[in-house]
């Protein structure tokens, strides 16, 4: 992506700069003098103000891809606590057969909220759940917004046994 980045700023500068050195008026041709006077340069104001639009450019595609980049680090961050928080889930034995699910959001941007939803049999198998939750993200170091929208649903356990 850093290639691809830098070929097309490139390629943009190089696009300003031939658009503005053809728009740039030609030099006079010397009028013969009896004193040497130095030729007089033609005007690059075209010239830098294609230099400093495409400098600007730059800066705002890179502005733009460092607000891409945090938040795709952000999005991978929440999706593995999320991974680690539900294989906690499925190592315990007391949940062998209920659907309950952690789902992760704004893992970077400040606490993790932790939504944890699903059907238990019973509020002690809703608590031991909502305690491993809250065990595991401490575990990897994130204090963590429980959300618990947990069902309690007597049915489950008899579905499930």
């Amino acid at each position: 992506m850093k290639r691809f980045v830098t070929f097309s700023g490139l390629a943009g500068v190089a696009c300003f700069v031939t658009e503005a050195l053809a728009q740039v008026a030609p030099a006079a041709p010397p009028t013969p003098s009896p004193a040497a006077a130095p030729a007089a340069t033609g005007d690059n104001t075209g010239i830098l103000l294609a230099l400093g639009l495409m400098a600007a450019m730059l800066v705002i595609v890179g502005i733009g891809v460092k607000i891409w980049d945090r938040r795709r680090k952000r999005e991978a961050e929440a999706v593995h606590l999320q991974s680690q928080l539900s294989d906690a889930l499925l190592r315990e034995a007391d949940f062998f057969g209920l659907a309950i699910t952690p789902t992760v959001t704004g893992v970077s941007g400040g606490t993790p909220r932790v939504e944890v939803t699903g059907r238990a049999p019973s509020a002690t198998v809703r608590d031991a759940a909502l305690r491993i939750v809250r065990d595991e993200c401490q575990r990897t170091g994130h204090q963590c917004e429980l959300v618990d929208h947990i069902e309690i649903a007597p049915e489950v356990a008899q579905s499930s046994a």
